[in-house]
């Protein structure tokens, strides 16, 4: 596939209202849901220079990590969510489905960051 040919599968996508709110929605929510925690998280670890990173009700805290390990922590599942959606865009005009169904894998990964990254700060606290 040329990068012409994947200019225009982006093109062609992006003419779908669905997939073209939903990728903005969803990287609206995922930057601003990642900044605030991330900000938070700053503010927390700071004292320490550590970040709890891991708790169980039966153990109770089992992973702390070092504060530039956060970094790591926050761009990881931003770059895989980003990636998802590009692909959408890229395989839609083949297979429209395929397209759906990433955005919707998307999306749902955002849900399920939100609720790490609010667990992660509530854990902080």
């Amino acid at each position: 596939m040329t990068w012409d040919e994947r200019r225009f599968n982006i093109r062609f996508a992006w003419e779908n209202p669905f997939l073209r709110w939903m990728s903005i929605v969803v990287c609206a929510l995922l930057l601003i849901i990642s900044i605030f925690a991330t900000v938070r998280l700053v503010q927390l670890g700071l004292p320490s220079g550590f970040i709890v990173t891991h708790y169980t009700v039966y153990l109770g805290i089992d992973q702390m990590l070092p504060l530039p390990w956060l970094a790591a922590l926050v761009c990881v599942p931003i770059i895989l969510i980003f990636g998802t959606i590009a692909l959408s865009f890229v395989l839609f005009r083949q297979d429209s489905l395929a397209g759906y169904a990433l955005i919707t894998l998307a999306a749902i990964s955002t849900i399920i960051w939100s609720l790490q990254l609010y667990h992660l700060v509530k854990i902080n606290t």
